[in-house]
C-alpha cells in the first residue's frame, strides 16, 4: 500500500506562476506580490519570500488579507518576521479584491494625439526600465524614445512622463499584468524577447523541437529541499526559480509540461520514492544531493523513469548502478578530461612542447593532477616536469613551454603566477592552462592572464555578451527584483533541456529503446546543446546511465579580449 507524504505535493500552475504580478506600495516598505503559487491541499497559495523591512502588516494589507489570519496560515511567524521566511498566503484574498476593482496597467486616460498618432502618458516608477515599459504598452524602446524626443540612448528617470504612442494594429493592447490561473495551456509569458514572427526554432541557440506528439501532457517532478517550514535554502530558492521560468518558455514554444514540485526538505525519502506522484511522472529532476539520489535509484530502475542529476558533481558513482540517471553537472573526472582536450589540442600547434604540471602539494589536488596526467597519457602527452611551484624552474627559453597550475587556494595561484614571470621567458613561448577557480580569484595580476593566454576549462559559464543570455537577466529581474546566481541559470538550463526532451518520450525511450522518433533523437542527437551557462553534451557512460562530457574553454587573449567558445 502506498504511503502517504508527510509534506504536499506542490503544484505548479505554470502560467501563473510566471505571469507579471502587480505590485503594491506603502509608504515605507514596497510590497511586491509574489510571482510563485502552489497548491497547498488543494488551495492555491502565494509563496512570498520575506525582505528586510517588511512587516506583518505591511504584507498582509498588501496580500488583502488579515493580520490574524497571515499568523494563522504560517506558525513560524509565532517567533517574529524575519527576513528569507517562506510565507504562504492564501490566493483567494487578492482574487476578491480583484472582482471589486481589476488592476489597469496605466489608469484610463483619454488618448492625446501627437503628429496624426495617439499616445498615452506614463509616469515612470522606480522599479521600471524603458524595456519594461515598451514590453508593457506593446511598442518598440525606440519608438518611446523618438516620440519622446530623448536624446540621450534609453535613459529614462523615476517620475518621467513619458508620452507612449498607440499601437497601431487593431487588436487590443493586452496588460501583462493579468495573471492566468486556471490552466497551463493558458497563454505564457515570453522569457525571452522575440519578434512576432520568429519561430520556435530561433528561441535558443537554434534548438529545435523535432515533430513529435505535442498534444500529449508530460509530467516532470522536480525534487528540491526547499525547507519551506523554516528559512527557506537561497541556492535552492534560485534553481527553482529559473526552472519555473523554463518550463513557462517551453509552454511558449509549444510543449504541454505539468510540473511537480515536491519540497522534500523535512520529509521521509523513502515515503517520497513509493508514492503515486513519482510513480505517475515521466520525468524526475532531483533530487539534489548523492544520497538522496540513490535512494531513488532503485525506484527509478523499477519504474524506468529518467532521472536527472542536476547539481552533485559526486553522482558519477551511481551510474553503474542505474541506467536511467542523467549525470548533468561535470565531474572532476570529466573536469581533467575537458581539460585534458584543450591541453592536446594547443600541444599540437607546438614543435616539441615542455609540458609542466604545477599543483599545490599540500591540498587534495594531487588527485586532481593524477586524473588529469592520465587523461593526457590517453591522448599522447606526457608530463615533462610535475610538483609544486618549484617545478617551473624546469621551463625553457629554447622550447615552448605548456604550464597548467592546479588549485584551489588564490595565494597559491599568487605566488605561482609570480615565480612564472620572474622566469623571464618570453610569453610567446608560454602559454598557461588552469582549472576554473581562478575566474574567482580577486587578488592576482590579470596582466598576466593576458600576458600568458591564460586557458580555463570552466564546467559552466555565462556569457554576457550573448544576447539571449541578457534577455533573460532582464526577465529575471523584473520577476524577481534582484540578479540571477549561478543556481538559476542552472535552474533554467537543466530544466529547460529536460523537459523539452522529455515531450520527446524519453520516458517511453527508456522504457523500449527502440521506441521510434524518441530512439531516433536519443541517438542522433543526444541533449548535446549550448544553454545559457551550460554546455551538454552526454554520452552513454559504460557504466549504464548518461553523463555529461561537455566543458567551455574561457581564454584570456594577448590582445587583452576574453573568448569563450
Amino acid at each position: 500500500m502506498k504511503k502517504n507524504l508527510r509534506l504536499g505535493i506542490l503544484r505548479i500552475c505554470v502560467a501563473a506562476i510566471i505571469s507579471a504580478i502587480p505590485t503594491y506600495g506603502l509608504s515605507q516598505v514596497k510590497i511586491t506580490v509574489s510571482d510563485q503559487i502552489v497548491s497547498v491541499k488543494g488551495e492555491k497559495m502565494y509563496v512570498h519570500n520575506v525582505k528586510k523591512g517588511e512587516t506583518i502588516y505591511s504584507i498582509s494589507k498588501a496580500y488583502n488579507i488579515s493580520q490574524e489570519e497571515l499568523q494563522r496560515r504560517n506558525p513560524i511567524l509565532s517567533d517574529g518576521l524575519k527576513e528569507g521566511q517562506l510565507l504562504y498566503i492564501p490566493v483567494s484574498g487578492l482574487q476578491a479584491a480583484k472582482t471589486e476593482e481589476e488592476p489597469q496597467p496605466e489608469p484610463q486616460q483619454q488618448e492625446l494625439v501627437q503628429d496624426g498618432r495617439q499616445y498615452l502618458i506614463h509616469k515612470v516608477k522606480w522599479y521600471e526600465d524603458l524595456d519594461e515599459i515598451a514590453e508593457k504598452y506593446g511598442v518598440s524602446p525606440e519608438e518611446i524614445l523618438e516620440f519622446n524626443n530623448i536624446k540621450k540612448k534609453r535613459k529614462v528617470k523615476t517620475g518621467m512622463e513619458l508620452k507612449i504612442p498607440v499601437k497601431t494594429k487593431t487588436e487590443p493592447v493586452t496588460d501583462p499584468s493579468t495573471v492566468q490561473t486556471d490552466t497551463i495551456e493558458t497563454n505564457p509569458v515570453e522569457v525571452f524577447d522575440t519578434d512576432t514572427t520568429t519561430t520556435p526554432e530561433n528561441t535558443l541557440d537554434n534548438y529545435t523541437l523535432p515533430v513529435v506528439d505535442n498534444t500529449k501532457t508530460r509530467t516532470v517532478t522536480l525534487l528540491l529541499p526547499l525547507n519551506s517550514e523554516g528559512k527557506a535554502n537561497g541556492n535552492y530558492m534560485d534553481f527553482y526559480s529559473g526552472a519555473l521560468m523554463a518550463v513557462e518558455q517551453i509552454k511558449r514554444d509549444g510543449g504541454n509540461i505539468k510540473l511537480n514540485v515536491i519540497d522534500y526538505a523535512s520529509s521521509d525519502l523513502a515515503d517520497i520514492a513509493e508514492s503515486q506522484k513519482i510513480e505517475e511522472s515521466d520525468m524526475l529532476i532531483g533530487p539534489i544531493r548523492y544520497d538522496a539520489l540513490r535512494q531513488f535509484a532503485q525506484t527509478v530502475n523499477r519504474l524506468r523513469i529518467p532521472m536527472v542529476s542536476p547539481l552533485d558533481a559526486a553522482a558519477d558513482s551511481l551510474l553503474e548502478d542505474c541506467p536511467y540517471l542523467f549525470q548533468a553537472a561535470l565531474s572532476k573526472q570529466r573536469q581533467a578530461e575537458a581539460l585534458a582536450d584543450m591541453i592536446a589540442e594547443k600541444y599540437r600547434t607546438f614543435q616539441n612542447p615542455n609540458v609542466i604540471l604545477v599543483y599545490n602539494t599540500e591540498s587534495s589536488m594531487g588527485q586532481q593532477a593524477e586524473m588529469l596526467k592520465a587523461a593526457l597519457e590517453e591522448r599522447g602527452i606526457y608530463v615533462d616536469n610535475a610538483g609544486g611551484i618549484g617545478a617551473l624552474g624546469q621551463m625553457r627559453k629554447d622550447r615552448d613551454n605548456v604550464v597548467v597550475i592546479l588549485t584551489t587556494a588564490e595565494s597559491y595561484a599568487a605566488e605561482a603566477l609570480r615565480n612564472l614571470d620572474i622566469k623571464m621567458i618570453p610569453p610567446e613561448k608560454v602559454i598557461l592552462f588552469a582549472n576554473s577557480r581562478w575566474k574567482n580569484f580577486e587578488t592576482l595580476d590579470m596582466n598576466l592572464y593576458f600576458k600568458y593566454n591564460l586557458q580555463l576549462c570552466m564546467p559552466y559559464n555565462v556569457d554576457l555578451e550573448r544576447e539571449e543570455v541578457k534577455q533573460f537577466i532582464r526577465r529575471y529581474r523584473s520577476l524577481y527584483n534582484r540578479e540571477p546566481s549561478a543556481n538559476a541559470f542552472s535552474g533554467f538550463d537543466v530544466v529547460y533541456l529536460f523537459c523539452r526532451n522529455s515531450i520527446l518520450g524519453m520516458k517511453e525511450y527508456a522504457q523500449n529503446p527502440a521506441n521510434g522518433v524518441a530512439s531516433d533523437y536519443m541517438k542522433e542527437n543526444l541533449l548535446q546543446h549550448n544553454m545559457l551557462q551550460q554546455k551538454f553534451k552526454f554520452e552513454k557512460s559504460a557504466l549504464g546511465g548518461w553523463v555529461n562530457t561537455a566543458a567551455t574553454q574561457v581564454s584570456f587573449n594577448p590582445d587583452y579580449t576574453i573568448t569563450s567558445h
